[in-house]
């Protein structure tokens, strides 16, 4: 008798997950049909649709290239320029990074202006990660946590003089 109340409790979990994958994938009984939808859901659906791939897929904002002059000593050792983009995952983000494009740009001379150098008296190269972790660092200070995702550097040249 035990071994049918536990084989009839099985039952009834697997028919009720089955139950429930069916109903959130609309399939089978629970299909929608769209003839019997009125206009009103039909736009609500395209909507979310529509908001889901918006969503979904990350935003990036095309930033001004920036050119770091590297001091050591008394001169110009060389100087750095930087093609990189911005990384939103709404368009929200997206528009506050636009917006704040020059501030951004002026903050990573700034800080660069001090990192650079100090990071090649000990090393001969600059690595791309650090650089991309120090400009979302640097963007998440200025606009707030959460705003810029990621960042995406196009390309990083260095010039000796």
């Amino acid at each position: 008798m035990k071994k049918l109340m536990i084989l009839v409790a099985v039952f009834f979990l697997l028919a009720g997950g089955t139950v429930g994958v069916l109903k959130y994938m609309q399939v089978g009984p629970f299909k929608v049909d769209p003839a019997l939808m009125t206009e009103e859901d039909k736009a609500k659906t395209l909507m979310e649709e529509a908001q889901a791939v918006l969503k979904a897929r990350p935003h990036y904002v095309e930033m001004d290239p920036i050119q770091i002059p590297i001091f050591q000593g008394d001169g110009v050792a060389g100087t750095v320029l930087i093609h990189y983009k911005m990384e939103a995952l709404s368009i929200d983000n997206q528009l506050i990074i636009a917006k704040a494009k020059r501030q951004i740009g002026d903050a990573l001379i700034q800080d660069f202006s001090y990192y650079l150098p100090r990071t090649l008296r000990n090393n001969k190269t600059l690595d791309v990660t650090l650089i991309k972790y120090r400009i979302v660092m640097i963007a998440s200070k200025l606009l707030g946590k959460g705003v810029v995702n990621d960042a995406l550097i196009q390309s990083m040249t260095s010039t000796d003089q």
